[in-house]
C-alpha cells in the first residue's frame, strides 16, 4: 500500500468522524463544503445556487441523517481516489504549450506531453517541455496582450503559489517589472523554466480538496503552498518504526479506567493535536498523554467539573465582567481558564472562543487547546528530558496529582516501549 493510499484511509476514517459531529440543527456553510466534496469525488455536477446541502445527493432527511450518509459516503469514497502520475501542473504546461504552438486541445484521457514528445519518462518530458515553451514564449511576436500571455501569467502565479491576477491588471504586472511587453515575455520564460525544473508529483486535485475539507471541519489553519495534502495532519508511513499516531489499543493501555467509547471520539483529535505542535517522540507523547490523563479525569471529561463561580471576579484571569467566572470555567483536556485564556487560546485556533465558549468542550477543540496550551509554554523541552516534575508544576501551579502523573506516564513509557 503507497503512503498516499494510507493517508487516504486515514483520511476517510477522520470525514467518517467529523461529518456528523458539525454543529447546528440547520444546514450550514460547513455543510456546503461537505456537499462539493462528495459531488467532486462521485464526479456528480456542481450543486446549484439554489439548492442547498445533500439536497439531490440523498433522499429528503432531517440534517442529521443527511451528514451520518455524507459521511457514510465519504468514507467509501475517499481510498477510491485515483493516483496521479506527476504533477497537477503539467496538464497545465502540456495546455499551454498547445494554445501557443496552436495545436489541437489535449484529447480527453490522454496523460500531459503524451504526443507532443516521443515516448520518455516525466523527468524527460518536463525537460522538453520547458525548452519548448521557452521557444514557444519567444515567438509570441504579437504587440499586444493575447489569450497566451493571459494563461502564462495565471500558470506562473499559481506555480508560484500567488494570488490570482487582479482583473483590471495586465499580465505580468505585479510580478515583474519590464520597459515593454517583449521583455515581459522573456522574464516570464525564464521563470516558468525555473518553476519546471523543480516541479515535483503531486496529488490528484481531489485529495487538495479532502485535505481543505478535513482541515476546516476541525478548525485547522489552510495547507501551506509548499505542503503536500495530507501533510501535517497525518504521520508518513515511513515512520513505522517510531509512528506519530497512536492507535486506540495504545490508548486504551495507558488510559484503562476510562470509557471506550469516549477515547474512541478523542483518538483522531488528540493525533491531529500531537502532529500539529510536534509532540511525536515517544518521550514526548507519553509525557503529554500522562498530563492529559490526569487534568482530565482519566479522558472521562472535557470540561471541570465545577459550576466556575469561584473563578467569579478573578482580574489575573481576566473575568471582569459579571458571569465570567461561570461562562469561562476550566475546559479543554488541559482546563484553559478564565476570559483572557479563552481569548488568547481562540485567536491561536482561529475560534471565537468568548462569544462560544462551550465549544472548547467539543473533542477537537478539548485535544487542540492541550496542544496549544503544551506548546505556549514550551513543554516538549522538559519532556524530552523526561522531567514530569517540572511539566507538573507549569502545568499546575504546584505538585497536585503528581503520584497519578506519574502512573499514567509509567503506563504510557512502557506503552511506547520507553
Amino acid at each position: 500500500m503507497t503512503q498516499v493510499e494510507i493517508w487516504r484511509l486515514q483520511a476517510a476514517a477522520t470525514l467518517a468522524f467529523l461529518v456528523p459531529k458539525i454543529n447546528g440543527d440547520v444546514l450550514n456553510e460547513r455543510d456546503g463544503i461537505v456537499d462539493n466534496l462528495v459531488r467532486s469525488l462521485n464526479n456528480l455536477p456542481p450543486r446549484p445556487a439554489n439548492r442547498q446541502p445533500y439536497a439531490g445527493i440523498f433522499p429528503n432527511a432531517d440534517v442529521a441523517t443527511w451528514r451520518r450518509r455524507a459521511a457514510a459516503t465519504l468514507k467509501a469514497s475517499v481510498p477510491k481516489i485515483k493516483e496521479v502520475e506527476g504533477s497537477v501542473f503539467d496538464g497545465a504546461i502540456d495546455d499551454l504549450l498547445r494554445l501557443i504552438r496552436k495545436l489541437p486541445a489535449r484529447p480527453q484521457g490522454r496523460a500531459p506531453y503524451a504526443g507532443l514528445f516521443a515516448p520518455a519518462d516525466l523527468p524527460t518530458w518536463r525537460k522538453q517541455a520547458s525548452q519548448n515553451l521557452v521557444a514557444a514564449i519567444a515567438s509570441l511576436r504579437e504587440p499586444d496582450y493575447t489569450e497566451a500571455d493571459r494563461k502564462i501569467d495565471d500558470l506562473i502565479r499559481a506555480m508560484s503559489g500567488l494570488s490570482q491576477r487582479p482583473s483590471n491588471r495586465n499580465p505580468y504586472e505585479g510580478i515583474y517589472q519590464a520597459p515593454n511587453l517583449s521583455e515581459y515575455r522573456k522574464l516570464a520564460a525564464r521563470r516558468l523554466q525555473q518553476l519546471i525544473a523543480v516541479l515535483k508529483d503531486d496529488f490528484n486535485p481531489q485529495d487538495i480538496s479532502v485535505d481543505s475539507t478535513i482541515r476546516i471541519l476541525n478548525n485547522l489553519p489552510p495547507r501551506a503552498v509548499d505542503q503536500a495534502p495530507y501533510s501535517g495532519l497525518y504521520a508518513p508511513a515511513s515512520a513505522a518504526s517510531t509512528p506519530t499516531h497512536i492507535t486506540q489499543e495504545q490508548l486504551i493501555a495507558i488510559a484503562p479506567y476510562s470509557r471506550r467509547d469516549r477515547l474512541e471520539k478523542l483518538l483522531p483529535h488528540l493525533n491531529i493535536t500531537m502532529q500539529r505542535y510536534e509532540i511525536t517522540t515517544p518521550l514526548r507523547k507519553a509525557h503529554f498523554l500522562a498530563q492529559l490523563g490526569h487534568e482530565s479525569d482519566g479522558f472521562n471529561t472535557n470540561e471541570e467539573y465545577a459550576s466556575g463561580a469561584a473563578y467569579e471576579g478573578r482580574r489575573d484571569l481576566g473575568n471582569t465582567q459579571p458571569g465570567d467566572g461561570v461562562r469561562f470555567k476550566g475546559r479543554g483536556l488541559i482546563q484553559v481558564t478564565g476570559r483572557a485564556n479563552y481569548g488568547e487560546c481562540g485567536r491561536a485556533l482561529g475560534v471565537d472562543l468568548i462569544a462560544s465558549p462551550q465549544r472548547l468542550a467539543d473533542f477537537d477543540l478539548a485535544c487542540l487547546s492541550a496542544g496549544w496550551y503544551w506548546d505556549t509554554r514550551n513543554l516538549n523541552p522538559y519532556a524530552d528530558r523526561d522531567d514530569v516534575l517540572t511539566i507538573t508544576r507549569i502545568i499546575n501551579g504546584g505538585t497536585n496529582g503528581l503520584a497519578d502523573r506519574r502512573d499514567y506516564l509509567a503506563r504510557a513509557k512502557r506503552v511506547f516501549g520507553i
